[in-house]
């Protein structure tokens, strides 16, 4: 800890005489973060505790955050990426990354003066409008950067055929461990999207701007001190490059049970195009409508993917079950299927 933090010009020539692991945060299903108490002989303007990010314990997971390019991405995220956007994310001070050992480490601020969203509860609206809030801080800054593609590790035709080939490897197994959960116009939805996913990928023209890809409540933390920010967003590892609108949909359609996501996601993406508006971007509302219904699929390939290729655990399985079954209702609502191929 006295290398890493003294190298990230952290310590400031003070010494950490003690480290002490305070226990892990969250579920682990994609990494393990952990919470230290630091001691310092000189403590003044250091932090008294961080939180490190390490690969997962589970085979598969660890497996696939590193074949996939997940815990690359969140290292690029904070190595190369944060500084030129706006979004509230942790201060990174360490981040570390080695391909050939198969490891990476993120030392980052530690936001105890937060709480973590909970999927399964979803948003009030309030927090909603504080997330579209952060989604505009993050999409704004890069919006229609044609740089942004220089990111990308696959080209739009390796991405089309992955995410054709990852869906149709696990969408039955998905529905097989889930479905007592779903009911069967979400399972028929699931089914009758296969054929399509392929198409789903370039469906919308909207600009390309940096997208987080799991916005949701459970990578949200919420302030709950006067020192804390509003809202601050973490877990940075599937960004990538795409229509703003996805990171919209798949937030708002896992965030609320059916019948009030209908009521709240027009005044919702309202909302997103004012404020992108604001920061001197042209996206009429018609326009951010229409790219959002094709965006709400993006959450159905989510949880049928993320279920195979995460850890399996109980609370796992029926957050899940709880993602599909709202995405697909937003689906199906917004006949999103039939603006794809």
């Amino acid at each position: 800890m006295q290398e890493a933090l003294s190298s990230a010009g952290i310590a400031g020539g003070a010494t950490v005489t003690d480290v002490a692991f305070a226990g892990y945060i969250g579920t682990g299903q994609m990494g393990r973060n952990a919470r230290y108490h630091l001691t310092w002989d000189d403590p003044a303007g250091r932090p008294s505790s961080l939180v490190g990010k390490f690969p997962t314990d589970d085979p598969t997971g660890r497996a696939s955050g590193f074949g996939n390019g997940n815990y690359f991405m969140e290292w690029n995220f904070y190595q190369q990426l944060a500084h030129t956007v706006k979004v509230r994310a942790p201060q990174c001070y360490v981040a570390r990354y080695d391909e050939d050992e198969q490891n990476f480490v993120l030392l980052m601020e530690d936001m105890a003066g937060s709480v973590q969203g909970d999927q399964m509860r979803g948003l009030t609206v309030d927090e909603a409008l504080l997330a579209v809030e952060q989604a505009v801080a993050f999409h704004a800054p890069r919006w229609g950067d044609p740089s942004l593609f220089d990111l990308m590790v696959r080209s739009e035709e390796e991405s089309v055929a992955m995410l054709h080939a990852i869906y149709h490897a696990t969408f039955e197994p998905t529905l097989a461990r889930l479905s007592h959960n779903l009911g069967p116009e979400c399972i028929q939805l699931v089914r009758d999207f296969a054929p399509k996913v392929g198409a789903w990928v370039t469906a919308s023209d909207a600009p390309r701007t940096l997208l987080h890809m799991d916005f949701r409540p459970d990578n949200f933390l919420f302030g709950v001190t006067p020192d804390a920010p509003p809202l601050a967003i973490v877990d940075w590892q599937t960004v990538t490059v795409g229509p703003g609108t996805h990171d919209l949909a798949y937030m708002i359609g896992g965030s609320f049970e059916p019948d009030q996501r209908e009521r709240v996601e027009a005044s919702l993406v309202a909302d997103y195009c004012a404020r992108l508006a604001a920061e001197g971007i042209d996206y009429p509302f018609e326009r951010c409508w229409h790219d959002f219904r094709i965006s709400s699929l993006w959450g159905v390939v989510m949880s049928v993917i993320a279920t195979m290729l995460a850890a399996q655990t109980e609370r796992g399985d029926l957050m899940l079950s709880t993602m599909l079954r709202r995405h697909a209702s937003q689906a199906i609502h917004l006949d999103a299927l039939s603006l794809v191929g």
